[in-house]
């Protein structure tokens, strides 16, 4: 069979899901591609249907891209016949959508891989399709739901995941000098506002909810994108890399040096950050980290955003991390939905200035559908019931405030707050500087700073490579603008 994967918009990080299940189906004689709709144009995207001729079409959709997504296939199913198949983090929590959209033909819900290998197989041999497990099907003015697969204990079991698929269809990702890769999956923290809340509960009967690729295959994934495309540092984006069963890091660092010997960066929750591991890792090639602080008003964090965390515990975390001179990223949430939310807001301002690290990273704090904080904003006011919610995550919040005016400052201070952490003096002014209806310069200060950083703070240009650095910064400007004219 022949399956297209396309995507509606641009996206700086891949959805790394694909390149895995294009591996899977790959290995089972069917042929993949992937491409980006916005950036082929309606004209090249009509000229890809015709001569590919997919018998399925797949999205792998967030709730802030659902829509374009949906345009997107209906516009396709006037024009071309074939299976209109969503998945990922909105279908799997989500899966009502395909009531609401008669022209999605069926819903991949949870882990894909093996539930996609046997739909396809299925549909070829002209089998109950609709049956199979892990997915929703339309089929002869029903939808049949089926029920999940267990998840799969060993990755070790699916093929090496396929980036070229991904760079292929997205030749911006391709030439970026750093590339990002998933050693593990799961996280056994249930934080009110993260997908893998709803995800654990969704696979509480399953053995194990955390589980790792060996430090060899994992190796493998990264010596093949190496050999194909530039690459001058890796970036794992495990949702914690320091969770790892015994000895897994040592062999890891161990091969990891001698095969690939590139600079690297983690994810990592700050109890999990040791003198040992960062010693270790270091030694192997890490250059920076990110560390989540989200919310620096305990009783939020913890009561709130379930984060389980004091602020002792990740003031040693970041300070391990700065005594080792590895560079410090720091991720925050903005806009929740709690009393005075721009004062619990500039008490996380005033940790990060406390810390003082590489870079702050404010994000406003967006209720996945099906998410405790999305049931916690209904039932305190700030969310109306079954209101369809905004697809923005990078300009306005989705929340109700007490006022106009309070909006307008988180929504500014999201914009502005790494300025303020670079900046102290400016944290006087901070509030006057919020109020003022200044929110579209805010926001371009914030999408050219994004690129700046993302091109040359993360990993700060090689002086016999500047043309390719340039290159590099160019590349993250101009999808950082392409965000700008996107939700």
């Amino acid at each position: 069979m022949k399956i297209l994967f396309l995507s509606a918009e641009l996206n700086r990080m891949p959805r790394l899901g694909i390149s895995s299940l294009a591996a899977c189906l790959s290995a089972n004689g069917h042929e993949v591609r992937h491409a980006i709709a916005v950036r082929l144009g309606r004209k090249s995207l009509g000229d890809l249907m015709r001569t590919f001729k997919p018998d399925i079409v797949g999205y792998s959709i967030m709730t802030y891209d659902y829509s374009s997504h949906v345009a997107l296939n209906h516009e396709l199913k006037k024009k071309f016949d074939f299976v209109a198949m969503f998945g990922g983090v909105h279908p799997t929590f989500s899966p009502e959508m395909i009531e609401d959209e008669p022209e999605c033909d069926a819903i991949c819900i949870g882990e894909g891989e093996l539930a996609l290998v046997e739909f396809c197989r299925r549909f070829q041999a002209g089998e109950a399709y609709w049956e199979t497990p892990n997915f929703w099907v339309r089929h002869e003015g029903e939808i049949r739901r089926n029920a999940l697969l267990p998840l799969v204990a060993d990755l070790d079991v699916f093929p090496i995941p396929d980036h070229r698929v991904l760079y292929d269809g997205d030749p911006y990702l391709a030439r970026l000098g750093w590339k990002i890769f998933m050693a593990s999956r799961g996280c056994p923290h249930r934080c009110s506002y993260c997908y893998n809340a709803r995800w654990n509960q969704l696979y509480r009967d399953s053995h194990s909810i955390m589980r790792h690729r060996s430090p060899h295959s994992f190796v493998d994934e990264i010596c093949a994108v190496k050999e194909r495309y530039p690459l001058r540092a890796v970036g794992f984006c495990d949702d914690n890399f320091g969770l790892k069963p015994p000895g897994w890091m040592e062999a890891f660092c161990e091969e990891y040096r001698a095969r690939v010997g590139l600079p690297f960066g983690i994810t990592c929750r700050p109890e999990y950050v040791t003198d040992e591991l960062i010693g270790l890792l270091k030694q192997t090639g890490l250059r920076l980290i990110w560390i989540a602080v989200e919310c620096a008003d305990e009783r939020v964090a913890n009561e709130v955003l379930h984060r389980n965390l004091r602020n002792e515990q990740i003031l040693k975390a970041t300070e391990i991390v700065k005594a080792h001179g590895i560079r410090l990223f720091l991720f925050n949430l903005v806009g929740i939905p709690v009393e005075n939310s721009f004062e619990t807001d500039l008490k996380t301002l005033d940790f990060n200035l406390k810390i003082r690290p590489t870079y702050s990273l404010a994000t406003l704090l967006y209720p996945w559908p099906s998410t405790p904080i999305y049931d916690y904003a209904v039932a305190h006011g700030f969310l109306p019931e079954n209101a369809p919610l905004s697809h923005s995550v990078r300009r306005f919040s989705v929340f109700t405030f007490k006022s106009p005016l309070e909006k307008r400052k988180i929504e500014n201070l999201h914009k502005l707050f790494d300025l303020f952490v670079r900046v102290p003096w400016l944290r006087k002014h901070c509030e006057t500087i919020c109020t003022l209806p200044l929110s579209w310069l805010y926001l371009v200060f914030y999408l050219l700073w994004q690129a700046y950083v993302m091109a040359l703070k993360q990993w700060p240009p090689r002086a016999a490579l500047p043309v390719r650095s340039i290159r590099e910064h160019l590349t993250n400007l101009r999808l950082m603008l392409r965000m700008f004219r996107t939700p």
